[in-house]
């Protein structure tokens, strides 16, 4: 029986150089650096949104806890520490709820035009309208509004 010859033969093959495999890699890395930072950046205004999503849902649940239970309930909003702590008027010692950690969020700043403490009445109104401004990692800033009728928004 005859093999055929080609069959067997090897075949000429070349891979890559070692210049093109150095303009991949530097083309890679320069596209991952790019991308990198985008989704960073991606990544810090997510946090901030959570940050802003989870302030909203702090006050607005002080506001229906103040008419629910009858009592004025206040709101510490730290800016050293940014967060904010829930506590009924009545007994300051001992807050509702754990302060919320803004930090862990990415959030560097939290101020208050309506002073360190806001509270809301058992009417479901607000004593102290206010706009809370929290300012993210690269300085981006979120807006958080109290009203004197006790509404709550983000803008």
């Amino acid at each position: 029986m005859r093999i055929p010859t080609d069959q067997w033969s090897i075949r000429n093959e070349r891979g890559m150089t070692i210049a093109e495999l150095t303009i991949v890699l530097a083309i890679t890395g320069v596209l991952s650096l790019f991308m990198g930072t985008e989704l960073q950046a991606m990544a810090d205004r997510v946090y901030l949104d959570t940050a802003v999503a989870e302030v909203v849902g702090d006050l607005r649940y002080a506001r229906s806890m103040a008419v629910r239970e009858g009592e004025p309930i206040q709101v510490a909003v730290d800016a050293e520490q940014p967060g904010v702590t829930l506590f009924r008027s009545s007994d300051p010692a001992r807050p509702v709820a754990p302060t919320r950690n803004l930090q862990n969020r990415g959030v560097r700043m939290i101020r208050s035009s309506g002073g360190r403490l806001l509270s809301f009445l058992p009417r479901g109104t607000s004593a102290t309208p206010t706009t809370l401004t929290l300012e993210g990692r690269r300085g981006d800033q979120r807006v958080v509004t109290v009203s004197l009728t006790g509404i709550v928004r983000a803008r």
